[in-house]
């Protein structure tokens, strides 16, 4: 498990954790994949794991940070683009919010920051490929496990 100080309290990082100081709420959830790699061909957007990859948070009028971190590794010279979706919008460009060419075993670090209104959210990794070729996105415990997280900063 590890530590965050936030707002001046000591919480330990790993699901759901509700509450703050000074009556102002914050939250942190996250996913941890460490079985179930993942491929994909597509040259289209799509959610990267529908089951799995999802994580729905009701916040207040705050900002929230999105992370993505793993391993990934692309066929041939290829590109892989990775997004965010909240709500059903994606938040990055035409080429999402980061694009890798990683034909050998590269880190992924992907972080977004986002407005919200307050509400129930739904937040998810989204990617895709430039070409025909595959990304590979690896969720093991031999390597640097996959990680999700949202973080509501207020």
């Amino acid at each position: 498990m590890g530590r965050l100080r936030l707002f001046g309290e000591l919480v330990e990082a790993g699901g759901a954790v509700e509450g703050g100081g000074g009556g102002g709420g914050h939250q942190i959830a996250r996913v941890v994949r460490t079985s179930g790699d993942y491929t994909t061909n597509s040259t289209s957007w799509a959610d990267i794991d529908t089951a799995n990859l999802v994580i729905n948070m009701t916040t207040g009028d705050s900002w929230v940070l999105l992370m993505l971190l793993g391993s990934l590794y692309t066929d041939g010279f290829h590109y892989g683009y990775f997004d965010f979706t909240i709500d059903g919008t994606r938040q990055g460009q035409s080429k999402g919010v980061l694009l890798i060419q990683a034909n050998m075993e590269q880190d992924l670090q992907l972080l977004w920051l986002a407005h919200l209104s307050p509400g129930a959210h739904v937040f998810r990794p989204q990617w895709k490929v430039d070409t025909a070729g595959g990304c590979h996105l690896y969720a093991r415990t031999s390597m640097t496990p996959l990680l999700f997280a949202v973080l509501e900063l207020q």
